[in-house]
């Protein structure tokens, strides 16, 4: 139905409510999207490039 002459004012309110609903869950659904990038968890440490010392007692077995 392209016209709109059978909404009376109860369901252009609640289209307006449902609209301002849906702006609102978009913006928490936003907001929790940065909080979770701000805690994220921090990269893991460098892989170093050389091989860790050895210990003496490992070389002995």
């Amino acid at each position: 139905m392209a016209d709109d002459s059978w909404k009376d004012a109860r369901v252009r309110q609640a289209e307006e409510a449902l609209a301002a609903a849906v702006r609102t869950a978009d913006e928490i659904i936003a907001d929790a999207a940065r909080a979770a990038a701000e805690h994220a968890a921090p990269p893991p440490p460098p892989v170093p490039s050389e091989e860790p010392e050895r210990p003496i007692l490992r070389d002995a077995w």
